[in-house]
């Protein structure tokens, strides 16, 4: 009753206001969501050689924790076939922070995930990864390949950008006014989703700051990386081992 009445109370308001409603009533449910992490991540305490698989969205990974934060009632579900070490954690990584022991991780595993948080959260978070990996720990990250759709831009190539429906993604554009800078408006932004861009100068200098001893771009690797076409062509990897 109570939450009725104030929702038709709430859409008399102005805009402003009726947005930073939502975003307090999302934090709220946040708070009220990751309460759990905090005993899932304490059963984990004294255990060693963890894979960390962080931003995971729906795709789990077998024999892994997988961490992500996901409020929309669509918590992924644990196949039977999974190895049963198999995780899911709901947790927020904006944080910066993982409540897992120093060197406690083997291998640090994101794609196309670190772009979703502001810089300063990002860099906190690789920190700490840092912290979380034992020795010749690996920490691997996929990310958006914004110089080469860049160059394909300047080029005219639109064969480059022809894996997805650019009206799928961008619903509201006109056909009329559609050009091939509307690519690059979705995979930059990403509707507002995107905070920070990383090319592979930028990843690899930060990482190298953070205290990794070898950081190096590699090409995809099957088994790890997601294997759909749309991520293969659109992604760049960088490895660092501590």
């Amino acid at each position: 009753m109570f939450r009725r009445i104030a929702k038709r109370l709430l859409r008399t308001q102005p805009e402003p206001i009726q947005a930073a409603a939502r975003t307090l009533y999302q934090e709220i449910r946040l708070a009220r969501a990751v309460r759990h992490a905090g005993r899932q991540f304490a059963a984990l305490d004294g255990e060693k050689n963890l894979k960390l698989h962080l931003g995971c969205g729906p795709e789990l990974k077998s024999g892994w924790i997988n961490v992500d934060l996901n409020l929309n009632g669509t918590v992924p579900q644990i196949d039977p076939g999974m190895a049963p070490d198999t995780k899911f954690i709901l947790y927020d990584l904006r944080s910066g922070t993982l409540p897992l022991a120093d060197e406690s991780c083997s291998i640090i595993y994101s794609s196309h995930f670190l772009e979703h948080l502001e810089y300063q959260q990002g860099l906190r978070l690789m920190r700490d990864c840092h912290r979380i990996l034992g020795p010749q720990g690996t920490f691997r990250a996929g990310l958006p390949a914004f110089r080469q759709s860049f160059r394909k831009y300047v080029d005219g190539d639109h064969t480059h950008f022809n894996l997805y429906n650019i009206y799928d993604v961008l619903p509201g554009l006109d056909p009329a006014t559609t050009t091939l800078v509307d690519h690059i408006n979705y995979g930059v932004y990403q509707n507002g989703e995107h905070k920070f861009i990383y090319d592979e100068e930028k990843i690899c200098l930060v990482l190298r700051s953070l205290g990794f001893g070898s950081v190096n771009i590699t090409p995809y690797r099957e088994g790890l990386d997601p294997p759909n076409e749309l991520r293969q062509r659109y992604s760049f990897y960088v490895e660092a081992i501590k």
